[in-house]
């Protein structure tokens, strides 16, 4: 019995030593420099494009870097567009939050830079308070990385008011920031007139749910001309499990996640717009807060 409690407590002994190397472990990544580029359309929608120049660090501990995913405000978002060559897919992915996952076109090794650039067109980014159309921006914030360069640029509009200095040779607002650490973030806000704008954004279509819906017109389809349709089918159905069981098994805040292809690693970004007020769960190393402010205004509307 004595003998049993010694190696119990040796055993919790070292469990509490290796915590701290593995707290202050190398990191495998940093964002030399980010830019976030923000128009509005006249429904109150945004135009996001965002241009990432990302460095690999460590590509021994975790493998090369060859997909990552960044954070978005909410899952109504739609023409996703990959706008570098360093891109070799992109996609919605809606696993422990709302994120792009971007495929990159190679594996990238320590001391490579890979500039990722793409577009996204997001619904549901406004609340109205006091009058105003109010969005708030909030950049993804990594756990384990540091972002070198933050700048964020809106496009100019009369009478706004916001809290971004306005360059009017550029014709748009901006903010920078300048060695954000692990964890570190920032917010922006822009106020538009409601009596000035008259936004209206009813976009209600799901990212999420168009997967869904080509995945059981895959499987119906597949019932149907069985056997020939229905085999493919349980194959994605199969592999769509084992890549969602595996990233689950290993997602959550300064988490990585390593794939069964050999060895490889992925990052996340957590990327925020309007009214980014309360956190959801993220993977990766990064995390993001989103709040859905336009079904909340909705819900008050109708009570009313």
């Amino acid at each position: 019995m004595g003998k049993s409690l010694l190696k119990k407590l040796l055993l919790l002994c070292a469990f509490f030593f290796i915590m701290p190397l593995r707290v202050d472990a190398k990191p495998l990544d940093e964002i030399q420099d980010e830019k976030i580029y923000i128009e509005t359309r006249e429904d109150g929608s945004l135009d996001i494009r965002y241009d990432i120049k990302w460095r690999v660090l460590d590509s021994s501990s975790e493998g090369p870097l060859n997909w990552v995913k960044i954070g978005i405000p909410n899952a109504y978002v739609e023409d996703m567009q990959a706008l570098s060559d360093s891109i070799e897919k992109i996609s919605y992915y809606g696993s422990g939050g709302e994120y792009v996952r971007l495929d990159l076109d190679r594996d990238y090794e320590e001391g490579e830079v890979v500039e990722m650039e793409f577009s996204i067109h997001q619904h549901r980014m406004y609340q109205e308070e006091d009058g105003m159309y109010r969005y708030e921006f909030t950049p993804g914030w990594f756990d384990e990385m540091e972002i070198k360069n933050l700048t964020i640029f809106w496009e100019w509009d009369k009478g706004v008011e916001t809290n971004m200095r306005l360059s009017r040779t550029e014709g748009r607002y901006s903010s920078s920031y300048i060695n954000l650490g692990e964890g570190e973030r920032v917010t922006v806000t822009m106020d538009y007139p409601m009596k000035q704008y008259q936004f209206h954004d009813d976009y209600d279509t799901r990212a999420d749910a168009k997967q869904q819906r080509t995945i059981k017109m895959m499987l119906t389809f597949g019932g149907v001309f069985a056997p020939v349709g229905l085999v493919p089918g349980m194959v994605l159905l199969r592999n769509k499990r084992k890549w969602k069981d595996d990233y689950e098994k290993n997602r959550g805040f300064g988490m990585f996640y390593v794939g069964n292809r050999g060895t490889t690693h992925h990052s996340g970004g957590g990327g925020c717009a309007c009214a980014c007020a309360c956190a959801c769960a993220g993977g990766g190393r990064a995390g993001c807060s989103r709040k859905d402010f336009y079904s909340a205004v909705i819900r008050r509307t109708r009570k009313t």
